[in-house]
């Protein structure tokens, strides 16, 4: 394992905190912007026209073909200077290295360029009210009538629903075949008619995600990725593009450091917060916890560069660190103590209100990108080798 980044890697942090400089009041003009997804939309196609997008992918598919190193670099930077993860990110991480993998040269030109450029917005429609933590249960149904897919059923759970143009998903084929045999990954235009988004209220007050009803959706038979009722295994090519890379340490970082600042800030007594023993102590663990996930990380990170595949450690990963991020997130709570439910308009208001919010976010970290029963469940059987669960193929 390398802990060490090369003299090229450091040059390209180099680069990357003055392209970020240069161009930081862009950037300020998302918050103002009439438009806010316009907005995202021009900040991602001008990282893309800085060759800051799409970084590893091959360079006959609009990528840099740059290292899994300057990847990480790239992410380190972004997040340590706070930028907002760009507006087409699912599709970045997940579908575009999936079709670059498995889809057609027809499929690869005309969708890969409107990825990379955020000119068309992507959701995910894998799991099922049926169907989350046991995805090959799902039961949206998808029948081939003549060169179309006609596809009815509902998926749950969708980021990006509201605004997505373009939907990739998982359908059933052949209801008749083992379940994780007869299902086929599928490519849907969200203005198809037949579609319909209803986005769902969370805890914290916000709609992140949405449920999609299909009825009677048409598909063309070209949106198809893969073969027919060869959709499960691309469909895992996906979850473990999902689950890669370094498990957000830098996100859970920038947590940790306003959780600090916070708690120097907090007075109870005569004394901040931070002074407290057992308030330094949780601080410090966290810190400790962070840096253990982020040697992972890099293990991770130099399988990858030897041409291993990441594995079951990202699970372990995603496990882990999504575990810290709601410990850190109850920390907070308990630091801010009676101010910390106090909405925003008030003057005694901590962290702009959000600090509940923040923790009911956490929460859903448990479930999105597979659920922590899976990752238990891929850590005993992949890692310590114990006989597999019992479960209806």
């Amino acid at each position: 394992m390398d802990l060490l980044f090369s003299p090229a890697d450091e040059q390209y942090r180099t680069r990357i905190r003055a392209w970020l400089s240069d161009n930081a009041g862009d950037l300020a003009l998302i918050a103002k912007a009439e438009d806010p997804l316009q907005a995202a939309r021009d900040w991602q196609r001008k990282m893309y026209e800085a060759g800051f997008v799409g970084l590893t992918w091959p360079k006959s598919c609009g990528g840099q073909e740059a290292s899994l190193t300057q990847q990480v670099v790239l992410s380190e930077e972004l997040a340590q200077a706070r930028i907002p993860h760009l507006i087409n990110g699912i599709a970045l991480t997940t579908l575009g290295p999936t079709l670059i993998q498995h889809g057609t040269e027809q499929q690869r030109q005309r969708f890969l360029p409107g990825i990379l450029s955020a000119k068309e917005i992507w959701c995910q429609g894998f799991s099922e009210p049926g169907a989350g933590s046991d995805l090959p249960s799902l039961t949206t149904r998808a029948v081939l009538d003549g060169d179309e897919f006609v596809v009815n059923g509902q998926k749950v759970w969708t980021s990006l629903a509201p605004i997505a143009d373009w939907c990739f998903l998982l359908a059933r084929t052949d209801p008749k075949a083992p379940k994780r045999e007869g299902i086929s990954y599928l490519l849907c235009d969200m203005k198809t008619p037949g579609v319909t988004v209803r986005p769902l209220r969370n805890a914290g007050g916000g709609f992140h995600f949405s449920e999609v009803f299909f009825e009677d959706v048409k598909i063309p038979r070209d949106n198809c990725v893969g073969e027919i009722n060869g959709g499960w295994k691309i469909a895992r090519s996906t979850l473990e593009h999902e689950r890669s890379g370094l498990s957000g340490v830098v996100a859970l970082e920038a947590n940790l450091e306003r959780q600090r600042q916070m708690a120097a800030k907090l007075k109870v007594g005569d004394k901040t917060a931070l002074d407290k023993p057992g308030n330094r102590q949780k601080l410090a663990q966290y810190w400790i916890e962070i840096e253990g996930l982020r040697h992972l990380g890099y293990r991770a990170l130099s399988d990858q560069l030897a041409g291993r595949p990441p594995g079951a450690s990202a699970s372990v990963g995603k496990l882990f660190s999504s575990r810290l991020r709601q410990k850190i997130a109850k920390t907070s709570l308990e630091l801010a103590g009676p101010l910390a439910p106090v909405a925003k308009k008030s003057p005694h208001v901590i962290e702009r209100g959000r600090l509940h919010a923040g923790y009911f976010d956490a929460l859903g970290y448990s479930i999105g990108g597979g659920t922590s029963e899976i990752m238990h469940n891929t850590i005993a059987e992949r890692i310590l080798g114990l006989p597999r669960s019992t479960r209806d193929d």
